[in-house]
């Protein structure tokens, strides 16, 4: 048995008052929450994954860090100050949690303390890996761990590569492995529908550089891949809040939906970014925020935007930070979008400074005819920048770098495609068909 004493800090002791960049407003954990030193770190160590999962539970913020768990209670936004909660010295990178009972796992390149498990809220844990998890190298490592929101005992684990995915049912005491399925270069989710909790999805992407979207809809018994997409990643997936069959995917430049419970998908959006998270509004499901990191060298964050129920997308917030490197997680919380940074720690956006619900300068962007054979018009009151063309699968076509409404498509064969058009607003983009 390990015990520490919790600690009541502000993580930035020279910081007297609350740092603004624009309007995202900078709430801590700069320095103890900087992903990109904490990959560096481990990759010293032999671990070669390590992105951290961040959780609001109960109005609290959990960070999960290579020096254990932090925690701010989000009441508490106008200061910096952030408890070291759990497991310090130890690199956690998932948990879950069951009033004061909690297992994390951790990101050490070891046949023990893979799982941690504290009884008493966080003071004391213990190794609580089972005997049975696969050591092969770095292959018993668990990256995400998933709790059944109808029953806190069940809990899906995902290992990293070889491993697949683990299920027990008494939170932890016995454990059944539940697929063969191999990913191995990047394993990024598993979660329960929470409509559906014989449905669980698990993503990422294969050795051979093509994503997966594996599911089961029979609580493990059988497993399929939904969707593989060539020289791409899955990162996460959205449920929606109350309708089983309505699910969002986010990966590397691209958003997709199923509307028949992850069994198909289409893309539905086109962005300039490694779409980690996607988010519902729980209160209007129409809306959904989705963000991540630029592909390529950038300072820019970005937070996109759906008000059609994920249909199509724009950009909603960008700013510059110097030296910053995106976006890993966001959460909403009273009208405050949470944001995680990869290297400049946690930030918070209120979304009362803006009108979220008023769509009119989407509306005002008009894309016809469509369908559409030889010609289309793109017409704004704002000021169109340029227009970016995608086939379905993701391909860049073509680039219109005028601000003339009128495009030719005679070069163009029939299907569905995506048009991105940057305006002095944003990026909105367009769905076209092409007869």
């Amino acid at each position: 048995m390990k015990t520490f004493i919790k600690k009541f800090t502000p993580v930035v002791l020279l910081l007297l008052q609350l740092n603004s960049y624009g309007q995202m407003t900078y709430i801590g954990l700069k320095e103890e929450a900087n992903v990109r030193n904490a990959q560096s770190y481990l990759f010293n160590n032999m671990v070669e994954t390590y992105w951290p999962e961040t959780q609001i539970i109960d109005n609290y913020l959990y960070v999960p860090t290579i020096n254990g768990i932090y925690r701010k209670n989000l009441n508490t936004l106008n200061t910096v100050d952030w408890e070291l909660y759990a497991f310090e010295g130890i690199p956690i990178i998932d948990f879950i949690k069951n009033n004061d009972t909690i297992m994390a796992a951790t990101a050490i390149w070891s046949n023990k303390e893979l799982l941690l498990l504290s009884t008493d809220n966080g003071l004391t844990y213990e190794d609580y890996t089972p005997a049975s998890f696969p050591y092969i190298e770095d292959k018993g490592r668990i990256l995400r761990i998933a709790q059944n929101p109808h029953n806190r005992n069940t809990v899906a684990f995902m290992h990293l590569g070889q491993g697949g995915v683990s299920l027990s049912v008494d939170f932890g005491l016995n454990w059944a492995p539940q697929n063969t399925f191999i990913g191995g270069y990047q394993d990024w989710f598993i979660d329960f529908n929470p409509n559906d909790t014989t449905n669980i999805f698990h993503t990422g992407e294969q050795i051979y550089f093509n994503s997966y979207i594996n599911a089961t809809y029979d609580n493990g018994a059988s497993w399929s891949t939904v969707e593989s997409i060539p020289n791409h990643c899955t990162h996460s997936i959205a449920f929606h809040p109350f309708d089983k069959n309505i699910i969002v995917s986010a990966g590397e430049e691209r958003l997709a939906k199923s509307t028949n419970q992850g069994l198909t998908w289409v893309t539905v959006g086109f962005v300039p970014e490694y779409i980690f998270k996607v988010i519902y509004d729980k209160e209007n499901p129409n809306i959904l925020y989705a963000s991540g990191d630029t592909h390529g060298d950038s300072d820019d964050l970005r937070i996109h935007r759906s008000t059609d129920g994920g249909d199509s997308w724009h950009v909603f917030y960008e700013e510059t930070i110097e030296n910053s490197d995106g976006i890993l997680d966001i959460h909403l919380y009273s009208d405050k979008l949470i944001i995680y940074t990869l290297v400049n720690g946690v930030y918070y956006l209120d979304l009362n400074t803006f009108n979220v619900n008023n769509v009119e300068y989407e509306n005002e962007l008009v894309v016809y005819p469509n369908p559409a054979e030889s010609f289309i018009y793109v017409k704004s009151n704002y000021t169109i920048n340029n227009v970016k063309i995608y086939n379905l699968q993701g391909n860049f076509v073509k680039v219109i770098n005028k601000t003339s409404t009128f495009i030719d498509l005679h070069h163009l064969s029939s299907g569905l495609y995506f048009f991105l058009i940057d305006t002095e607003i944003g990026l909105i983009s367009r769905k076209v068909l092409i007869k």
